[in-house]
């Protein structure tokens, strides 16, 4: 199969990029994140998400997952519609000329007291679900040209080291707030990969930047979660208290928040390699319309009364990730932090109607705040 076939194909599809790389080639680079990782996990930076360390075996060792595996096919989709900007990028290979400020600085100047601030991966379809099918679609094409091919698809989810293969493909290299960085496509991008027992051809190695003595996003990150550069202590990551924990938000992180009801992007949105994006088609369920969008009403999430409305709200999204209780956990905290008065008596009814201890302990402190910012 020629390089110019399979890039025909994976153009039809959507992809915003990919890269294809030997097995071998990526040893090395799985062992030197796998050292990282081990590092990471005795600093407890992971949380409870011990589930990561049970598939460290596997993440960092494909072979575990498909035998005989030969290639990786590794491909980008963009998330984020920025609109039309200029790039103007630095001869010398250097962090790009910022032209335009942040569309996340737009958007939160945009935003209500009232409303609360999805992440961008998450305002569209799940992505999971979005992208994998492509992923199986990529694989039927292999296979009808090589009926005995083997293949493994993973979209974030399976024991595998994505962001690694993707920085052995030359997708992007490694930012100080832990993300994929590609210029010029910036970070706001999902990551997916294809295994296979099929000798493919290589994709040319490309150049890539680096950091350098930048540290917006271990300045601008809220809570302090990017302890050091390139490590992520989860347990004070808002995207992490706002969507995997399970638990009550810590009382001292709360005010830091803000109004962010799904995850967060300060790291990103501060990245200077984000500050100018190329104008990309969006795969179609992932746009925002498609989806939960870029923010919610507080008031709306509030008033949810079961996980059957919760479900029907935002069934096909990644707010299912959270689930009901997680989404209204969010938004008590959120509303807590809007200074909007307006939301007390939805707090107040959320206390009386509901006997989850965690979700009125949140109410109450948020009524707590507004009622001290008279």
């Amino acid at each position: 199969m020629t390089l110019d076939s399979l890039e025909k194909f994976i153009g039809f599809q959507g992809w915003s990029m990919f890269g294809i790389t030997p097995f071998e080639k990526i040893r090395k680079n799985l062992k030197k994140h796998e050292k990282f990782f081990e590092e990471w996990i005795k600093k407890d930076y992971q949380a409870d998400m011990d589930w990561l360390e049970l598939m460290k075996k596997d993440r960092f060792h494909p072979e575990r997952v498909l035998p005989g595996i030969k290639s990786v096919i590794v491909l980008g989709a963009v998330y984020s519609d920025s609109g039309a900007m200029v790039k103007r990028w630095r001869s010398d290979g250097g962090q790009p000329q910022p032209l335009h400020i942040s569309s996340e600085t737009r958007e939160a100047q945009q935003m209500r007291h009232h409303r609360g601030v999805v992440a961008r991966y998450a305002r569209g379809k799940d992505y999971h679900k979005v992208l994998r099918k492509k992923l199986i679609e990529l694989s039927d094409f292999l296979k009808s040209r090589y009926p005995q091919a083997q293949t493994y698809a993973s979209v974030d989810s399976g024991p595998t080291a994505d962001r690694a293969l993707a920085e052995a493909a030359g997708l992007g290299f490694f930012g100080k707030n832990t993300c994929l960085i590609n210029p010029p496509r910036g970070s706001y991008f999902f990551i997916a990969s294809l295994m296979t027992d099929l000798e493919l051809p290589e994709t040319p190695e490309k150049p890539m930047p680096a950091c350098g003595n930048c540290r917006k996003c271990i300045q601008n990150c809220p809570t302090g979660a990017l302890a050091e550069s390139g490590k992520l202590d989860a347990r004070k990551c808002i995207s992490y208290l706002t969507i995997e924990n399970k638990g009550p938000i810590p009382v001292e992180l709360r005010p830091k928040i803000g109004n962010r009801l799904f995850g967060c992007d300060a790291c990103q949105a501060c990245c200077p390699f984000n500050a100018v994006l190329p104008s990309e088609v969006l795969i179609g369920p992932l746009k925002p319309e498609n989806g939960a969008g870029d923010s919610l009403d507080l008031k709306g999430i509030l008033s949810i009364e079961s996980d059957e409305e919760f479900a029907e709200k935002f069934a096909g999204t990644p707010l299912m990730r959270a689930k009901r209780r997680g989404l209204l956990r969010n938004a008590c905290v959120a509303a807590g932090n809007s200074g909007n008065k307006e939301l007390v008596s939805y707090l107040e009814a959320l206390i009386r109607q509901e006997s989850d201890e965690m979700l009125r302990e949140h109410a109450g402190w948020a009524i707590d705040i507004l009622n001290l910012n008279l």
